[in-house]
């Protein structure tokens, strides 16, 4: 191996957050009868994904708190509803909330490949955006949380990924050299991109072929599984 440490990606690398996020919006928004049609429904999930691109950044950016951003977002999807009071709004925010929790799914190749890098000796972490709270408990209800594996989100991290502190708090924490250690994900901005600045190298996991005819232009290695990565 031409890498002495690991550190991998959570959201769409480990854990298919996108499917679940799919999966429980949609179930939400059926059981609270906001769709009217088919059409209605693909409206809906589109403007719900849109506003979670747009306020999930402004929260790794800290210029809103995790729960803040919550508030925006569900004020923005919804309205037509009084949701002024803090409390109300993180109630029905809450039911998007258990209709994702309950899909989460790790992705088949996800418990393979932690348990092949342990065994081969690397320090492996996990550095993810997101909660400390909600992304632990998301590896424990998948079967991924390990005690020598630790987790490093950016809730308690000196800044989020892209920021180079994200990869370099991480890396320090395993004990390992940046130019040592490599970042794999599916984020070209945070998993690659990020973590080549910071001096780590990187692999794009790419599963669905979608930067086949631009990785070369973009001078990025792809891998389209984990099981390519150790």
């Amino acid at each position: 191996m031409t890498f002495q440490a690991l550190l991998l990606d959570l959201d769409d690398t480990l854990v298919d957050h996108r499917g679940a996020a799919d999966r429980g919006v949609r179930g939400w928004i059926t059981g609270l009868g906001l769709a009217d049609s088919p059409a209605d429904l693909e409206t809906l999930v589109e403007r719900w994904f849109v506003l979670e691109a747009r306020h999930y950044e402004r929260a790794q950016r800290r210029e809103v708190s995790y729960v803040e951003h919550r508030r925006v977002r569900i004020r923005e999807f919804l309205p037509g509803w009084d949701l002024a009071d803090d409390a109300l709004a993180d109630d029905v925010f809450a039911g998007f909330l258990g209709c994702y929790r309950a899909a989460w799914r790790a992705f088949d190749d996800a418990a393979a490949t932690l348990d092949r890098a342990r065994a081969a000796g690397l320090p492996v972490g996990i550095l993810t955006n997101g909660e400390q709270a909600v992304q632990t408990e998301k590896l424990r209800r998948t079967g991924l949380l390990r005690a020598d594996v630790p987790v490093f989100a950016s809730s308690a991290l000196p800044a989020a990924k892209p920021d180079p502190r994200s990869y370099l708090t991480a890396c320090a924490a395993l004990g390992a050299e940046p130019s040592a250690t490599l970042m794999v994900g599916d984020s070209l901005r945070h998993d690659v991109v990020g973590a080549q600045a910071a001096g780590l190298q990187a692999r794009l996991l790419d599963r669905h072929g979608r930067y086949d005819t631009r990785r070369d232009a973009l001078g990025i290695q792809t891998v389209r599984t984990l099981a390519a990565v150790a």
